[in-house]
């Protein structure tokens, strides 16, 4: 079927090409001045390149079919990225990396829109996401990825921690935690 592969510096060019090609199918983006474009291409270029190692790419075989983005966010995880190359869309593959990336987190999952993407806003919608904020031009989408297996393992990382904090301050403590 799929695997997916970490990015490395080589795949700086194509990810910008993805990311770009994203964004300026925004009408916002759009209408920018030509100096706003290229301050955004550099900090879209200079973003890529801060965070390479976290990007993955998708192959079917040995064609490289989508590329994505998971990263740290407030109490959970950003979807940056998810970018399936043109002629391989509406195969699956967009799904198929919403699934494995929702399947691996425990936490609250986000994800930036465009408004005119309403293909990625169905995706989104049909995997439990909801508009969490409306901008002029973005909605910021939010799935609480709340799966019985994620409660359990938010519990044993919370007893883990309290277990910590008790041993570096010396203190006694008795957590009963149990999980099904």
């Amino acid at each position: 079927m799929y695997r997916e592969e970490k990015a490395e510096l080589k795949d700086v060019d194509l990810i910008l090409d993805f990311k770009l090609d994203i964004v300026f199918n925004s009408a916002e983006v759009a209408s920018m001045e030509k100096n706003e474009m290229e301050k955004l291409v550099n900090y879209c270029e200079e973003e890529i390149r801060e965070n390479i190692d976290k990007y993955k790419l998708v192959y079917d075989d040995e064609l490289l079919v989508a590329a994505y983005l998971v990263d740290d966010y407030a109490d959970g995880k950003m979807i940056d990225l998810i970018y399936v190359v043109l002629d391989k869309r509406q195969n699956g593959i967009g799904n198929y990396i919403l699934n494995n990336i929702i399947g691996e987190n425990y936490q609250t999952l986000y994800a930036w829109i465009y408004k005119e993407n309403e293909i990625i806003m169905h995706m989104l919608t049909k995997h439990g996401f909801i508009i969490e904020e409306d901008s002029d031009y973005k909605y910021l989408m939010k799935c609480d990825n709340n799966k019985e297996e994620n409660t359990n393992i938010k519990i044993k990382l919370f007893k883990s921690e309290v277990e910590e904090l008790a041993k570096k301050y010396d203190i006694e403590y008795n957590l009963e935690c149990k999980t099904k």
